[in-house]
């Protein structure tokens, strides 16, 4: 049974311009030191990063109102592949895991595209 849906989509080029204008205190505020890691390696990094954000942002918005209180940047991880290619999310997070437990979900799905200009992703809570 679906518990929750979400979308969300950024200009690549917003998250570059905080990235530029901040760095590592922006990148270090929203983003874990492995997500860091992962997009940095990257040849351009901001494209990741606006994928993450995004990724992030659909899956807060899927979250169901109980969740939301204990739901933060840094309590999720976006993990770029669960060996089949597709994104994986890591709650990293004590206090939302259990919100998440409480709430009966069992299986979180995410998916993240970019193109050009935009990111987008899609998150499905099960």
């Amino acid at each position: 049974m679906i518990k929750g849906i979400g979308t969300d989509i950024v200009a690549i080029k917003r998250l570059a311009d905080c990235i530029a204008k901040y760095g590592d205190h922006f990148l270090k505020k929203v983003f874990t030191e492995p997500e860091i890691n992962q997009c940095k390696s990257k040849a351009n990094p901001a494209v990741h990063f606006a994928g993450l954000w995004a990724a992030k942002e659909a899956f807060f918005k899927a979250l169901p109102p109980s969740c939301q209180p204990v739901a933060e940047w840094k309590s999720v991880r976006i993990i770029a592949s669960d060996g089949s290619g597709r994104p994986v999310i890591d709650i990293c997070s004590s206090l939302l895991r259990d919100q998440i437990s409480k709430e009966a979900i069992s299986s979180i799905h995410i998916s993240i595209s970019h193109e050009e200009v935009y990111a987008t992703a899609f998150a499905v809570l099960e």
